[in-house]
C-alpha cells in the first residue's frame, strides 16, 4: 500500500531516475525531477514534499548545496542524500552539519533504500505531529487567557450591581438595624470579589511581565492585624497564638509601618503567607509576624514552627508546587513572589526541621 506523504527523486541521470521510479512506485508517492534547477521548480509548483532525495553530483549545484536550498524553501521536509563511495567524507560531513537526515551509498538495493525511506516518513511524520501539538498547545493557550479576560471583564458588570443595590436600599427608612448590618455584609462581600478579579487582573499582567505597579503609602499594620482576626477562629481551636510584633515589641495602638505599593496587593500577598503559616504550623505552638526597618527597606517575617517538606523545598516559590495539603493549588506562595517582585521588593524561604520555617519579605518603605 503506497504511503501518502510525496517524495521527490532528484538526479541528473534520467535511467537511474527512471529506475527508481519503476521499483518504488508501487509502495510510495513518488515524483522526479531531472537536476537541481528542476528540483526546485518542482518543490516551488507541486509540493509539498515528505522527504527529498538527492544525488550529490550534478552538474551546476551539489547535492548538499541542493538540500540546503531545497531545505530553507520547505523546511518540513526531510533530506536524503545518494553518493557513491569515492563521496563519503563529503556525505559524512552533511550528516555531521545536520544537512541531511542520512546518506545511502549507490548502487542501493531497493530494499535498503525502502528501510531508509520509510525512517525519513517516520521522521517527516514525528516532525509534524511536533509541530502540530505545539500549535494546538499555543491556541490552547490563547483560548484559555481570552475566557479569562471575557470572565473578568463580564464580572465586574453584575458586581457592580450587587455593590450598589445595598448602598440605594440603606436608604429606605424602614430597616432595623439588622437589616441594615446584613446589606452591608452583602456589599463587602461584593467588594472582597471584585478585589478578587482585578487581583487575578493584575496577577495576570504580572506572568507576562505587563504589569505596572501604581504604588502610594500603605500601613500594613492593620493590614496584618486583619489577617490575624481572619484566622482568629482556627488559632482558637487550635490553641495557636498569633504575635504581631514591631520592632521586636508588640505593636502599639498609634504605630505605622509604611511601605510603597498598592493596598490590595499586599493584603493578598500577606493574607497567603500567614495563611500558610498557620496551616503549617503545629497544634499549640506561635505564629509571628515580625515587622522591622532594615534602611530604605521594611521586612516582614513570618514564620511557624512547621518544616515545610523536602519534596518542595526547592521549589518553594514555583507555580503548583505543594505537598500535603488536601485543598492546596500551589498558587499562593507563588503569587507571593509575583507580588513582591512586581513592588521592587525580595522573598525568601528558610525552613528546617528544629527551627521551623520563616518566610521573609523585604519591600521598599516609605519616607
Amino acid at each position: 500500500m503506497p504511503h501518502c506523504a510525496k517524495i521527490l527523486f532528484v538526479d541528473d541521470d534520467r535511467a537511474v531516475l527512471d529506475s527508481l521510479r519503476r521499483g518504488l512506485c508501487r509502495r510510495y508517492d513518488v515524483a522526479t525531477a531531472a537536476g537541481p534547477r528542476a528540483g526546485l521548480e518542482a518543490l516551488r509548483e507541486c509540493g509539498p514534499y515528505a522527504v527529498v532525495v538527492s544525488d550529490l553530483r550534478m552538474p551546476g549545484m551539489d547535492g548538499v548545496a541542493f538540500l540546503k536550498a531545497a531545505k530553507e524553501r520547505c523546511p518540513q521536509i526531510v533530506p536524503v542524500m545518494l553518493t557513491g563511495h569515492g563521496d563519503l567524507t563529503a556525505a559524512m560531513a552533511a550528516v555531521n552539519e545536520g544537512h541531511i537526515f542520512r546518506f545511502l551509498t549507490k548502487p542501493c538495493p531497493i530494499p535498503a533504500l525502502c528501510l531508509a525511506l520509510d525512517a525519513a516518513l517516520e521522521q517527516y511524520r514525528l516532525a509534524a505531529a511536533e509541530k502540530e501539538l505545539v500549535r494546538v498547545t499555543l491556541e490552547n493557550a490563547r483560548l484559555k487567557e481570552d475566557v479569562e479576560r471575557i470572565m473578568r471583564h463580564d464580572l465586574k458588570s453584575p458586581l457592580t450591581t450587587i455593590i450598589s443595590l445595598p448602598q440605594v436600599l440603606r436608604l429606605a427608612g424602614n430597616l432595623d438595624d439588622d437589616q441594615r448590618e446584613m446589606l452591608s455584609l452583602i456589599e463587602d462581600a461584593g467588594y472582597m470579589v471584585l478585589s478578587m478579579v482585578n487581583l487575578s487582573t493584575a496577577l495576570f499582567k504580572m506572568e507576562r511581565g505587563q504589569f505596572v505597579l501604581d504604588p502610594a503609602d500603605v500601613d500594613l499594620l492593620p493590614i496584618v492585624r486583619k489577617i490575624a482576626s481572619v484566622h482568629a477562629d482556627t488559632a482558637r481551636r487550635r490553641a495557636l497564638a498569633i504575635e504581631v510584633t514591631l520592632e521586636g515589641t508588640p505593636a502599639g495602638p498609634g504605630a505605622l509601618f509604611l511601605v510603597r505599593g498598592e493596598e490590595l496587593l499586599c493584603y493578598s500577598m500577606l493574607a497567603n503567607l500567614v495563611a500558610n503559616a498557620v496551616e503549617a504550623s503545629p497544634d499549640g505552638e506561635t505564629v509571628s509576624v515580625a515587622l522591622r526597618r532594615e534602611g530604605d527597606f521594611a521586612s516582614v517575617a513570618i514564620a511557624n514552627k512547621g518544616a515545610v517538606p523536602e519534596c518542595v523545598r526547592d521549589r518553594f516559590f514555583e507555580k503548583y508546587a505543594t505537598a500535603g495539603k488536601a485543598r492546596g493549588t500551589g498558587l499562593g506562595t507563588y503569587s507571593a513572589r509575583l507580588i513582591v517582585l512586581a513592588h521592587g521588593g525580595e522573598i525568601a524561604m528558610a525552613t528546617d526541621e528544629i527551627a521551623g520555617t520563616v518566610v521573609t519579605v523585604r519591600l521598599p518603605g516609605a519616607a
